[in-house]
């Protein structure tokens, strides 16, 4: 993937959020000093430390740790990220509660999913779900949605499902501008969210 998230100039699913979640990063008054990776998360890894090149990243990858137990302690991180994991994980409920647990308060959240997508991960590891934005935000609570957002129109999904363009079972996923800058609301492939944990309540004097 290029430095503009294109493909030799082609638009991919990914490019528009990538932009949108780098902006985002760009404008951060946020000062992290940690962060937990769910995965490989390379674009990500590139997004935060571009903002942020001191930021020290621990990887949490599956099947050595699963999101849905994760080993490390409450409030553990300044921020918690993940990319195209959550659709992989059985109880992706279970693993929206550990990855704002982790998380300390004030703390930032980024996660992807998607709402379209060939199946894809066996053997290696299952696909198990499909996500709207409501549905991905639903994962998380006890946190302040600064960002949530999609990406997909009909013409890039009446694409992928005609043609194969080098990506074999995944389909045709290499656009012009015009079909890959576009979302059209009806259509999402991916989509994503970005979120602050909230301070926990304080007990009145």
């Amino acid at each position: 993937m290029d430095a503009d998230f294109t493909h030799e100039g082609r638009f991919g699913p990914m490019t528009q959020m990538f932009r949108a979640i780098r902006a985002w990063v760009r404008t951060s008054d946020d000062s992290p000093r940690s962060a937990l990776s769910i995965d490989r998360n390379p674009e990500l890894d590139a997004i935060l430390l571009e903002k942020w090149p001191a930021l020290h990243i621990t990887a949490a990858r599956y099947p050595a740790v699963d999101c849905q137990k994760l080993p490390m302690p409450d409030g553990a991180f300044d921020v918690v990220y993940s990319n195209q994991v959550l659709e992989h994980v059985p109880r992706p409920w279970l693993a929206g509660e550990q990855l704002v647990r982790v998380l300390r308060p004030g703390g930032i959240g980024i996660h992807t999913s998607c709402a379209f997508n060939p199946r894809h991960g066996p053997p290696q590891f299952e696909d198990y779900w499909r996500f709207l934005p409501p549905g991905l935000a639903a994962l998380f609570e006890g946190v302040e949605v600064l960002q949530l957002a999609e990406w997909g129109n009909r013409d890039a999904i009446r694409h992928n499902v005609t043609v194969d363009d080098g990506f074999g079972a995944m389909g045709g996923r290499r656009f012009d501008e015009q079909t890959g800058s576009r979302s059209d609301g009806l259509y999402p492939w991916v989509v994503w969210i970005i979120f602050r944990k909230k301070a926990a309540p304080t007990g009145r004097l």
